[in-house]
C-alpha cells in the first residue's frame, strides 16, 4: 500500500474539493484521482462517492483517513529513528487546563523548535475526557492527574507530584487550618474531579465538615474568589505558577493528598518516542521553573 496515495485520501479529507486537495499536495487533479483509482482498485471498496459534486468520501473511505492517520504515526516514527534525533508527523495531545501554563506550554514550546517537522494538535479538558480519548485512539497522548486506578490499556509516566495545600485570603491569615476550614465558605473546584473527590476523602477522614459555597471550573477561578475574600480552598501547589499576592498557602497538619501529574498512553501507541522525548521536556521545564524560584 502506497503511503503517498494514503495522503491524497487524508487531504482529501481536509480539503473543500479534490483540486484543492491536488493544490495542497503540489500534485495535479488527474494525480489525486489516480492515486484514489489505484486505492480503491487495491481494497475493492468506493472510496469516493463521485454521484455527488464534489466528491466527497463515503463511509469506507472515512474509515480509511483514520487508519491512514495512524499508518502515518508510525512512519513518522520510523523516519524519526533513521536520522536519530527529529521528530516529525503529527500528535494529538490533551491536557488538563491546570496544567497548560506551567508545564504544558513551555515543554511543546521547546519541542517544536528543536522538531520544525512536528505538527501539534491541542486540546483541553478534565482528565476523565482525556484518558477516554487516548484510550480509544482520539488521542496520542494525555497530560492528566493520575487516575488512581490501573487500566491495563494505558501506560502512565509520572511527570510529578504537588502537595495539595490550604489556600486563603491574606484577610484570614490569623487563623488556624481547622478554624478557617470550618468557619469560612469552602470554594470547590470542580466536584467531578478526582482531585476533589480525595480532598473530600481527606476532609471526610478528619470529620471536618466544610461549608460549600461556590463551585468553579478552573484553579484560577478558585484562586480569584479566594483572593477576593469569598472563602478558602485546598489546591495543588504547582511550580512555575505564583499567588496572587493577596493569597495565603498553608500545609494541613494533619496532612494532604498530592496530585500527581501523568502523561498517559496507549500501550501499545506508535507514538512511544514522542512520548519519552515530550516527557524529558515536560521534567525540563519543570527544572527551569524550580531554579528561577
Amino acid at each position: 500500500m502506497n503511503l503517498r496515495f494514503l495522503r491524497t485520501v487524508m487531504a482529501i479529507a481536509h480539503s473543500p474539493s479534490l483540486s484543492a486537495a491536488a493544490h495542497d499536495l503540489g500534485i495535479s487533479h488527474s494525480a489525486v484521482s489516480q492515486h484514489i483509482k489505484a486505492l480503491e482498485d487495491e481494497l475493492r471498496f468506493q472510496i469516493l462517492d463521485r454521484s455527488k459534486r464534489p466528491p466527497v468520501l463515503t463511509g469506507e473511505g472515512l474509515a480509511l483517513v483514520e487508519h491512514a492517520r495512524r499508518i502515518e504515526d508510525i512512519a513518522g516514527d520510523i523516519r524519526s529513528l533513521a536520522d536519530g534525533s527529529r521528530l516529525r508527523g503529527q500528535v494529538r495531545i490533551g491536557v488538563v487546563p491546570s496544567t497548560v501554563t506551567n508545564l504544558a506550554a513551555p515543554a511543546l514550546a521547546t519541542l517544536c523548535a528543536a522538531h520544525p517537522d512536528l505538527k501539534i494538535d491541542l486540546i483541553t479538558a478534565l482528565s476523565e475526557r482525556v484518558l477516554t480519548q487516548v484510550v480509544d485512539g482520539s488521542l496520542d497522548l494525555g497530560l492528566v492527574t493520575d487516575p488512581g486506578s490501573e487500566d491495563h490499556d494505558l501506560t502512565l509516566t509520572l511527570i510529578c507530584e504537588e502537595p495539595v495545600e490550604l489556600i486563603f485570603s491574606a484577610a484570614d491569615a490569623a487563623g488556624d487550618p481547622f478554624t478557617l476550614l470550618t468557619e469560612r465558605p469552602f470554594v470547590w473546584f470542580d466536584r467531578r474531579s478526582r482531585l476533589s473527590q480525595q480532598i473530600q476523602g481527606v476532609l471526610t477522614e478528619k470529620n471536618i465538615r466544610v461549608r460549600s459555597a461556590m463551585e468553579v471550573d478552573s484553579f484560577e477561578a478558585v484562586t480569584a474568589l479566594v483572593e477576593h475574600g469569598l472563602g478558602v480552598s485546598m489546591l495543588p501547589h504547582r511550580i512555575g505558577t505564583p499567588d496572587p499576592p493577596g493569597v495565603r498557602r498553608r500545609r494541613l497538619p494533619w496532612g494532604s493528598p498530592a496530585r500527581r501529574v501523568v502523561l498517559a498512553s496507549r500501550w501499545a501507541s506508535p507514538r512511544r518516542l514522542f512520548a519519552a522525548t515530550l516527557a524529558d521536556a515536560l521534567r525540563g521545564a519543570l527544572a527551569t521553573h524550580q531554579t528561577s524560584a
